[in-house]
């Protein structure tokens, strides 16, 4: 017999979110779930676009109730969404509620852990999206791992995240985490400082902040004080000891990185600020066979193997060294873009950038850089200083902005895109002779 269990496990006068001002028990919103269940389309499928945090967890939970799965795009764009939809023709979109006055439930419903409720499709920065099976019993069981290793502490925490809620990191952490964790979230996505700072204001501590690493030093360089944060989960790229330690500095916080995939969910933490080794998750073990990660813990249907480079240290401790796609090969010498990324984000001046290989089989990197004011050739001089010149992007593009997703993460594709036109159109890049190193 399937094993079923509870849609939260929070006492129904417990509050679970924050939506303009005003706290909402579990048992309202459970009944509005309950309510907004019956009236959903009969369909298998539901494309969930909701902007407001707390809609979008209506939505998710009723489709749960329903019985129906939710897709989760990687963006909101048109093409996107129609080419999820063409792929999932017994689908509709979802992206208000109309919840009228309802009655607080006073029961839970159960859900048959072998349910599929979700299905999580990557930002495609390496490639092509894909998606990924989320069951019932997956989703709890994280979150009940995470609840531990986030390090929020069993107290009341207000939640803010920066990170849409249709992405893994945000549906981690302000979606699947306040059904299992005493956790009121805030109806909010602010992406710009004044308004994460509003936005905060809102939340009577202790506060929690989830984001990445570029809102978060876009919150740093905006100068903003005055504002308590008493923890700081980041995740969606790798952060630097330095921008954890100001951040730390600057809000009296506690910063927790997180490291995860779209595939397995949040796996280990660490304090960045003090820390390099990564702690793992509880129930989750890692294993080196024939040269790569494979976790598996109770909760996932099956092994995952991890498209990244680590150092087991222990059995419950891990140094990360890169990721497969990050290993690059250039004139016979190995590099990492990420630290070749790591330091271009470091030339003073520079707002943006990224580095990166055209095509698999390009013999050397390209860069498009946003840094108004600056020469490209000024760019590359700071480069040498810091690496290979092996490793020095030929051509380098100087362009507006990039083309960022609201976690912070760049497509391949629409980089691939970009650099076409601006290597077309622009005169401000710099093409190194064949002949350089």
């Amino acid at each position: 017999m399937n094993a079923s269990y509870p849609l939260t496990t929070r006492r129904l006068d417990d509050v679970i979110a924050c939506v303009g001002g005003a706290e909402i028990r579990v048992d309202e919103f459970l009944g509005q779930v309950t309510s907004l269940a019956g009236s959903l389309p009969q369909q298998r499928y539901v494309i969930n676009l909701a902007s407001n945090r707390y809609t979008f967890l209506l939505g998710f939970c009723a489709a749960i109730v329903a019985g129906q799965c939710t897709l989760l795009p990687p963006n909101r764009q048109r093409e996107t969404v129609r080419g999820i939809a063409s792929d999932y023709p017994d689908s509709y979109v979802f992206e208000n509620a109309d919840i009228a006055a309802t009655e607080p439930a006073t029961s839970v419903p159960e859900i048959s852990a072998g349910q599929l409720v979700a299905i999580v499709f990557t930002s495609g920065s390496t490639g092509e999206s894909t998606g990924h099976p989320k069951y019932w019993e997956t989703i709890r069981g994280g979150a009940l791992a995470n609840q531990v290793s986030y390090g929020l502490g069993d107290a009341r925490v207000n939640m803010l995240a920066t990170v849409p809620p249709q992405h893994n990191w945000g549906l981690e952490t302000s979606i699947q985490l306040p059904l299992f964790a005493d956790i009121a979230i805030s109806s909010e996505t602010p992406l710009f400082p004044q308004d994460i700072a509003d936005a905060l204001a809102e939340l009577p501590r202790p506060r929690a902040v989830v984001s990445s690493p570029i809102h978060l030093e876009s919150l740093l360089k905006s100068g903003i004080e005055g504002i308590d944060i008493d923890v700081i989960l980041s995740a969606t790229a790798p952060m630097s000891q330095r921008l954890a330690g100001d951040l730390e500095t600057r809000f009296s916080a506690r910063v927790n990185e997180v490291f995860g995939c779209s595939e397995a969910g949040s796996l280990a933490a660490r304090a960045t600020a003090t820390e390099s080794l990564w702690h793992i998750a509880k129930p989750f073990r890692f294993e080196i066979l024939e040269d790569k990660v494979r976790i598996s813990a109770p909760h996932l249907p099956e092994p995952v193997v991890l498209n990244d480079i680590i150092e087991l240290v222990g059995e419950s401790d891990f140094r990360w060294l890169g990721r497969d796609q990050d290993m690059i090969n250039i004139a016979g010498k190995r590099g990492s873009l990420a630290h070749l990324n790591h330091r271009l984000a470091r030339i003073p001046g520079v707002i943006d950038g990224v580095i990166f290989l055209p095509s698999e089989d390009s013999k050397r990197l390209a860069a498009l850089v946003v840094a108004p004011g600056m020469e490209p050739s000024a760019i590359l001089d700071a480069l040498k200083e810091s690496i290979d010149p092996a490793f020095l992007p030929r051509p380098l593009c100087m362009v507006p902005m990039l083309p960022r997703q609201e976690t912070g993460k760049l497509a391949r594709k629409m980089v691939l895109d970009l650099f076409e036109t601006a290597r077309s159109t622009s005169e401000e890049h710099v093409e190194l002779p064949d002949s350089s190193p």
